[in-house]
């Protein structure tokens, strides 16, 4: 047979980069906070577009605004008339009403003008000069166009943009109002979508708390249809839960045949104590008994030492790197006794081989083979030989039948003809159990 011991993988434990976390009271429902962080992005996107929409539309009505002013005042610039130092206006340019043309000298003054500010006339408009200044200005609710016109002379083309305000101001209320709605509505969706996605949770919840509560492991949960993340948790759970149901009838059903193995022996030794002390007897009757018992005593001790073993191959590995040939040699010299009092000898061929596994298991996992190969093994050599990373434990004869090499890997078990042969048929069964530990592999040859 041969036992490969492969290197496990080196687990080495990742840096874990800096998050940010938004940190939520721990008594809020899952639900929530998927609903709180559903709509603070929603709501963040929504108020970034409606802000978007309102600096878009304000630079567009702008423009537009611009736009007319700039054809205005080049209509306005056509049509000024200069006879020697002065300059007006030609009697032909109008003004919409709303639109005020002024011919301005280099010092600011009105030298002639076209149209009337609405609610102003134009000598209160003189009365508030505005600023000069070439392009274009917001000025007192109005917007304004100054250009060079030539000669030292500036032209200004101004429009009330109360009307723009007012229309942005209006944009603004609806933008606000309709993102508060919208958000009070993704409050609602979004809990709805979050209840819903949340239901098959609530269904595993609810089935593990009844388990735990009745030990009924043959319960499933509803199965999600599709192939989506609660599909999946569902069948994972559903995997789990019959892994789970499968390892507590294997326990049970092994507890139940140790306490029968158990039980015999206890028995037999029982029925021996009682038949000693029924009479008095001779010293040397007793000291036989005794003998007697200690044997059963001692068969007690290895069963009990296997189910310890066995009960530890459930606890977490903890591997080192071993020298197989060197841990054979020490088993093999730990049984040189019992191979002497079997008439056998061991032929030992190894070579240099590192292995990552468990001291203490490795060991009992050696020893077990090796002792299988004196006890049911036939010839006088057994062969250990240690080479590319497996440990091969060689003996004489046909060996089990194949047919029932998966029966003598379960506990209790023993092979056809050996009931009478010591041991307590757990040997494979916790080499098995320890060689999965440590991703090794038992693999029989038969000749």
């Amino acid at each position: 047979m041969n036992l490969a011991v492969k290197p496990a993988a080196e687990l080495a434990e990742a840096p874990k980069p800096n998050q940010l976390r938004l940190h939520l009271p721990d008594h809020w429902s899952l639900r929530l906070k998927l609903t709180l962080g559903y709509v603070t992005v929603f709501a963040v996107t929504v108020l970034l577009g409606a802000v978007l929409v309102y600096f878009t539309a304000r630079g567009s009505l702008t423009r537009s605004l611009d736009a007319t002013l700039r054809e205005t005042a080049s209509v306005a610039g056509a049509s000024i008339e200069r006879q020697g130092a002065a300059a007006r206006f030609a009697p032909e340019l109008r003004a919409t009403r709303d639109l005020r043309i002024e011919l301005l000298s280099a010092a600011g003054g009105v030298i002639a003008s076209v149209g009337q500010t609405q609610g102003q006339s134009q000598d209160e408009d003189r009365a508030k000069p505005m600023p000069l200044q070439v392009g274009f200005a917001s000025v007192a609710e109005q917007r304004v166009l100054t250009e060079r016109v030539g000669g030292g002379l500036y032209l200004r083309v101004s429009r009330p943009s109360d009307t723009l305000s007012s229309l942005l101001e209006t944009l603004a209320h609806i933008l606000l109002l309709g993102s508060c709605v919208m958000i009070v509505v993704a409050c609602a969706a979004g809990y709805a979508l979050a209840d819903r996605a949340l239901r098959p949770v609530d269904a595993v919840a609810r089935t593990a708390a009844r388990i735990a509560r009745r030990g009924s492991y043959h319960e499933r949960v509803p199965s999600v249809p599709g192939q989506d993340e609660m599909a999946r948790l569902t069948g994972t759970v559903n995997a789990m839960l019959g892994s789970l149901e499968s390892t507590i009838e294997r326990e049970r059903s092994f507890a139940r045949t140790a306490a029968h193995e158990l039980r015999t022996p206890l028995s037999a030794l029982r029925g021996r104590l009682e038949l000693t002390l029924e009479r008095p007897r001779e010293v040397a009757e007793y000291h036989r008994a005794l003998l007697g018992m200690q044997g059963r005593v001692d068969a007690l001790i290895g069963l009990s030492e296997s189910l310890l073993e066995l009960a530890r191959s459930e606890t977490p590995v903890v591997l080192e790197r071993l020298e197989l040939a060197a841990e054979v040699l020490a088993a093999a010299e730990a049984l040189e006794e019992v191979a002497a009092q079997a008439d056998k000898r061991f032929e030992l061929h190894l070579s240099e081989c590192w292995v990552r596994a468990e001291e203490d298991g490795l060991r009992r996992v050696l020893l077990n083979l090796i002792e299988n190969a004196l006890k049911y093994g036939s010839g006088e050599v057994v062969t250990l030989l240690v080479g590319g990373g497996a440990c091969t434990v060689g003996s004489g004869g046909a060996g089990p039948e194949r047919a029932d090499w998966p029966r003598l890997l379960r506990a209790f078990e023993r092979g056809a003809g050996r009931q009478g042969t010591p041991g307590s048929g757990l040997g494979l069964t916790l080499v098995v159990a320890l060689a999965q530990r440590w991703d090794a592999e038992l693999i029989p040859n038969w000749p």
